[in-house]
């Protein structure tokens, strides 16, 4: 019983002293059980300096459940304190798993950092495990596909009203381009292969060889700029994580001021916890997204030369076009993303154009 005067209880491995336990070559564990209804920790524990880590798990009551815990979602835990999280520790997915100490499997009064349980009622419990602790594989992204932010906006236009409102590079569209991107997302989507589209925002050219902080968004409802390189990074990055797999998502430079400088912007640790808080596309109506529109041929009715030029000097591409000598974009932002800084000050113009060279 876990009641007054007791915290936990559990049961664990035997020590793994004698056999090498490793599971580098998966990206977390699959149990199967009968469960109670209780709310249960699993704990991996590493040979290298017994570190710990646990991930809670639900279970239903007289339900057998196959129970798959990511490696991503494990909390790191104190060597000190056992319920208190180490927030300095290597992530779990990250860590060398090649020697595995012992595992175990607690109920407890705590979650973590001394908060209670959320399902921790005093009562008896009961918790079968029906089949062995077994290696979860996740497939990585077989296909990275690039297309373009306001794909999705795009789709959603149902009316040549809902166009006119829309921003410029929606309202112009040429040849169709918006609807083909899309078209091509969704045939990627169909197509039964491990996934990941990534929508750049529009693309600069300014302070190409300078690291920011990058945003990923779902719904398609941002606009901003990144650089070509940042693209390539993103897309390296997600053809190597599973994390990416099954998502879409826009991508463009933080605009906040101390976005600018951030090395570790499209590496892994930093881009693995964004990629983590991003929805599959299956998932999307759980975050309030909405459900993916289904691809619509470009529309019959092309904009006059009128419609078109009222577009192209709408003061948002006007502006964003002297910004970027020579380009075609026509995204429109009313004013610079960001701005430049060195040692805590705005770097003039001039000094912003030697640090992009």
């Amino acid at each position: 019983r876990s009641h007054r005067g007791g915290g936990f209880c559990g049961m664990r491995t035997k020590d793994f002293a004698n056999k090498t336990m490793s599971l580098n070559e998966y990206d977390g564990v699959r149990l199967r059980v009968l469960g109670d209804g209780n709310r249960y920790k699993f704990t991996i524990a590493l040979r290298d300096g017994y570190t710990r880590y646990q991930h809670p798990f639900d279970t239903a009551r007289g339900l057998v459940q196959d129970i798959d815990l990511k490696f991503d979602d494990f909390v790191p835990l104190q060597t000190s304190n056992a319920n208190f999280v180490d927030y300095a520790a290597t992530p779990l997915s990250q860590a060398d798993r090649s020697d595995v100490a012992f595992m175990n499997i607690v109920v407890s009064k705590f979650e973590f950092n001394g908060y209670p349980n959320p399902s921790g009622v005093p009562s008896q419990f009961s918790l079968d495990i029906i089949k062995s602790v077994e290696g979860l594989s996740i497939p990585k992204p077989q296909i990275v596909m690039v297309t373009s932010a306001s794909c999705e906006r795009n789709a959603r236009i149902r009316s040549k009203e809902q166009r006119a409102a829309d921003i410029p590079i929606v309202q112009l569209n040429p040849n169709g381009i918006l609807n083909w991107k899309y078209k091509g997302e969704s045939a990627i989507r169909s197509s039964g292969l491990a996934y990941t589209v990534v929508r750049p925002c529009g693309l600069t050219t300014q302070n190409e060889t300078q690291s920011f902080r990058l945003e990923l968004s779902q719904g398609d409802i941002i606009s901003g700029a990144i650089s070509r390189r940042e693209v390539a990074a993103l897309v390296a990055g997600a053809l190597d994580t599973h994390l990416a797999s099954g998502k879409t998502f826009e991508a463009r430079r933080s605009e906040a001021k101390d976005a600018v400088g951030d090395e570790a912007a499209t590496k892994k640790p930093a881009l693995s916890r964004q990629l983590q808080a991003l929805v599959t596309d299956t998932n999307r109506h759980l975050a309030g997204l909405p459900v993916l529109a289904p691809p619509l041929d470009p529309p019959t009715e092309a904009l006059s030369e009128e419609e078109q030029n009222a577009v192209l000097n709408d003061p948002r591409v006007v502006s964003q076009r002297a910004r970027e000598r020579g380009a075609q974009q026509v995204a429109g932002r009313a004013e610079a993303s960001y701005v430049i800084y060195r040692n805590g000050e705005p770097l003039s113009s001039t000094e912003e154009g030697s640090v992009s060279r």
